[in-house]
């Protein structure tokens, strides 16, 4: 899952689509609000989520958001995501069902609060649909271009 394009902005709710850098700041697509608007990087804390992590037990150390997202997406039909008003024992027990090697000292709570908070968006949007519909049409080949019947160039080359 490729989620590169996607950016948490601090102080402004929800999940936004890059559409173009500028100089100065981002043009997005706001999620929320449904319109694009600009983004000042100067004012603005701005995280892409591709290149958000979650600490693991691992020999790796980390593992990528997409990944986490992947997991809650095909975990959801027997382990339906926990409310964000959950308690810290049934959001800690969730997270470890869903990935039970996480480093439970370094992921706190308000952490797997914000992954299920952005997970619950995401998939409210249809942002997840869209990612899987882009990453489709990235893998189906383009057909080639047909052979057009050319008249043959009769000009003589000059050397």
């Amino acid at each position: 899952m490729n989620i590169d394009k996607f950016l948490v902005i601090a102080g402004v709710p929800g999940v936004h689509k890059l559409i173009t850098t500028r100089s100065n700041g981002l043009l997005i697509e706001d999620r929320k609000e449904g319109r694009t608007r600009f983004i000042a990087t100067r004012q603005n804390q701005i995280t892409p989520l591709g290149t958000v992590s979650i600490y693991v037990d691992t020999d790796e150390g980390t593992i990528p958001l997409a990944d986490v997202f992947q997991k809650m997406l095909d975990a959801q039909a027997t382990t339906p995501v926990v409310s964000l008003d959950a308690s810290s024992a049934e959001l800690r027990a969730y997270f470890s069902t869903i990935l039970p090697e996480h480093d439970h000292d370094r992921v706190h709570i308000a952490d797997i609060k914000k992954c299920i908070k952005w997970f619950l968006f995401m998939q409210e949007k249809g942002i997840f649909d869209e990612v899987k519909n882009a990453e489709a049409a990235e893998e189906t080949p383009a057909e080639p271009p047909t052979a057009e019947a050319k008249p043959e160039d009769t000009t003589p080359e000059t050397l």
